[in-house]
């Protein structure tokens, strides 16, 4: 089936023109949207939880810059993505290799943020032969004990382990936060700095970090809160998870003083990877990456092309290069 082009929601000045959405096997859209340079090294991006594709918009110039191709998919529903019951981490890591061939990518790099970040795992260990870099910044990390789970604050408990198991405690939480983030942005956009850390309120305060944030959210949001929901219910649960089966280059970014997922589980989400590659941020909060957006996708770039040059040079019987030029 070909790409089409969908309706573009929420696209303020230098919005994502390259919206599109994708007919899937089972009649379901994933939408997504194109940042950065066409002809690129693609990366796959994951939003947060809420989000959408619109969340990357922000990196679309530094992805320019270093030659970077960002396919920002929205997962079951979030913004135009359709809606699935009952799906699972591993679901949509199927998804977005349907989105990649569809697309003509065989082999890509991974990126997620919060709570995109257990699908970027799911990717890179679902399918080790296609994933060339991963790259986890202020991750959602496994929370339950069958992952072994580190001990986590009790407001990041009630949140991650006892609310998606009782619906009634999340929905009004979930509601409010829709309404607000439709109908009354600036006074939601008070409150999350209110819950921010020291360290990212002159974040926060940047224009065009607001407008990120507002936009982003509120088109996440905008179809219901059943696909936020279903996330949080989904972090709860052990993540079945080959973890051993990721081959790639992995980088993972945490600040210490994060205060909207629990940093043991991220740092514990590091030990679980094969040789990742760990940044503890000291004092640094939730949003430190919009102050570095550049540095994450230039590490991720090297790690990604690096890893591209051993393969060839392992295809050809070769010695892979030792460095990257």
């Amino acid at each position: 089936m070909t790409v089409q082009r969908a309706k573009v929601i929420a696209a303020g000045p230098a919005g994502p023109s390259q919206s599109r959405v994708i007919h899937l096997q089972d009649g379901r859209l994933m939408g997504y949207a194109e940042y950065g340079d066409p002809k690129g090294l693609p990366l796959f991006g994951f939003h947060g939880t809420p989000g959408s594709r619109l969340m990357f918009r922000i990196a679309d110039a530094p992805a320019r810059e270093l030659g970077l191709r960002i396919v920002a998919p929205e997962r079951p529903g979030f913004g135009i993505s359709t809606y699935k019951g009952g799906r699972t981490l591993a679901d949509h890591a199927s998804d977005v290799i349907v989105l990649a061939d569809r697309l003509g990518i065989e082999r890509f790099a991974v990126a997620g943020v919060s709570g995109g970040a257990p699908y970027a795992v799911a990717c890179a260990a679902l399918s080790p032969e296609r994933v060339t870099a991963l790259g986890l910044v202020s991750p959602v990390g496994p929370v339950n004990g069958h992952d072994g789970a580190p001990r986590i604050g009790p407001g990041h408990h009630l949140m991650f382990r006892l609310s998606p198991r009782i619906p009634p405690l999340l929905w009004p939480f979930f509601a409010f936060g829709r309404a607000a983030f439709l109908h009354a942005p600036l006074g939601i956009y008070g409150f999350l700095m209110t819950r921010a850390a020291p360290s990212d309120w002159k974040i926060l305060a940047r224009s065009d970090v607001r407008r990120n944030l507002l936009l982003g959210v509120a088109e996440g949001l905008r179809p219901g809160i059943r696909g936020g929901l279903q996330e949080m219910k989904l972090f709860s649960r052990p993540w079945k998870i080959p973890f051993d089966a990721i081959r790639s280059p992995s980088i993972l970014w945490q600040g210490t003083a994060d205060r909207n997922v629990p940093a043991r589980a991220a740092f514990h989400l590091g030990e679980l990877i094969p040789g990742c590659e760990v940044h503890r941020l000291n004092g640094a909060g939730h949003y430190w990456i919009f102050n570095n957006v550049r540095l994450v996708l230039q590490r991720i770039a090297e790690a990604a092309g690096h890893a591209r040059v051993q393969a060839a040079g392992s295809e050809a019987g070769e010695k892979p290069a030792a460095t990257l030029h």
